[in-house]
């Protein structure tokens, strides 16, 4: 008899090793990627990259745009994987302790569906705290936007930076405080 349990974390090491392949060949497209735009930046809109090199602009480039999210559902399944036999046995420690409050019948002892319950539901407490300290390690990483980034390797500060818009008429008058009559004016 095999154990079905060395399947299921055989499967969830494959699919890791997947999405950490997939990510690797990402980012080594978007490594080519950035050479070829910043090639392409220095010859057409040299602005753009004044005073950054091309380590730096790749750097930002590969950062800004790589699928991290495959990065991290690799680590979260490892994770996983790496803390169900602790959970498990920390469980089944914790299920006599929970039970001695109970009446004490048969359909508490291990095998049974209360059991069986409290088992399953645990194991998937225990995975989704997995996945929520990979992703607030994700979200606590996330790099900063390519544009402002770039900018910033420039030399700009960012708060200098004017958004090149029209306000609309009535902001306009929200900010003076004034307001024109127009509607006086074409009664006459």
């Amino acid at each position: 008899m095999s154990n079905p349990f060395l399947y299921a974390a055989g499967i969830a090491l494959v699919l890791a090793a997947a999405f950490f392949l997939s990510w690797l060949a990402a980012r080594r497209s978007l490594m080519e990627d950035a050479r070829i735009e910043y090639a392409e930046r220095c010859s057409s809109k040299p602005r753009t990259v004044k005073g950054v090199d091309a380590a730096t602009f790749e750097r930002i480039y590969v950062s800004a745009h790589e699928p991290r999210g495959a990065l991290y559902i690799a680590a979260a399944l490892i994770f996983a994987i790496v803390i169900t036999p602790p959970a498990g046995i920390g469980l089944i420690a914790l299920w006599p302790y929970i039970v001695m409050t109970l009446d004490g019948g048969p359909w508490y002892d291990v095998g049974y569906y209360p059991w069986m319950f409290y088992m399953f539901f645990g194991l998937c407490g225990c995975w989704a705290f997995a996945g929520a300290v990979v992703a607030r390690i994700h979200h606590a990483r996330t790099p900063e936007n390519f544009n402002p980034a770039l900018a910033r390797a420039r030399g700009e500060p960012l708060d200098d930076i004017a958004i090149p818009r029209k306000r609309p008429k009535w902001a306009v008058e929200a900010l003076s405080g004034t307001k024109t009559d127009t509607s006086s004016a074409s009664d006459n």
